[in-house]
């Protein structure tokens, strides 16, 4: 499902001449072998050993994947130029998802670039069938899961979530049928 969002990532990074990229909350790394494709050196990091095993086999020369955790970035400061978080800060708490950006800025390079891709609810979401799809994906993902997206969405969602933090977008784009927002944000 994420698939449509990776190439628009890509091309923001292309945009932004970014070379070292954080993706926080990789998973299997999917996103990280497109950046190196594209010529950039990605770094990945995940909290499920099975997720960086499974990113280091299916990894490439370019490409680093570290386990580890969104609340505290084993890095030092000023590590990268860009730092991922797409469809990563809905599944959380607010006060998680507020360490989660602070550790993202806290790593980035002055002037270098936060991403945030993570959902954007419809003006009319009954009537919004990949809304009401994506609302059933995010019941079906367990309680604490659900629990954030709730949160997540009660809260205004990547807009409602920039404006408490004092993030400011500096570029902006849709995916999926205008539910998932793509926001970039200068450190």
């Amino acid at each position: 499902m994420i698939h449509p969002l990776r190439p628009k990532v890509i091309e923001l990074c292309r945009q932004l001449g970014v070379r070292d990229v954080l993706d926080i909350a990789c998973g299997t790394g999917a996103q990280c072998r497109m950046l190196s494709r594209a010529g950039m050196q990605a770094t990945g990091l995940d909290l499920a050993e099975a997720m960086i095993d499974a990113a280091r086999r299916l990894g490439d020369p370019n490409t680093r994947y570290t386990l580890g955790s969104a609340y505290e970035l084993p890095f030092e400061e000023s590590s990268f130029d860009a730092c991922l978080l797409l469809l990563a800060l809905h599944e959380h708490q607010e006060s998680e998802r507020g360490v989660m950006l602070e550790q993202a800025v806290r790593v980035l390079r002055p002037n270098g670039h936060l991403i945030l891709a993570d959902f954007s609810e419809p003006t009319h979401p009954t009537v919004h069938v990949p809304w009401q799809v994506i609302r059933f994906i995010e019941h079906t993902a367990g309680d604490e899961h659900h629990a954030g997206f709730l949160d997540f969405v009660a809260r205004g969602c990547l807009n409602g979530l920039m404006e408490r933090h004092a993030l400011t977008a500096t570029r902006e784009a849709r995916s999926h049928f205008g539910t998932i927002q793509i926001a970039v944000a200068q450190r």
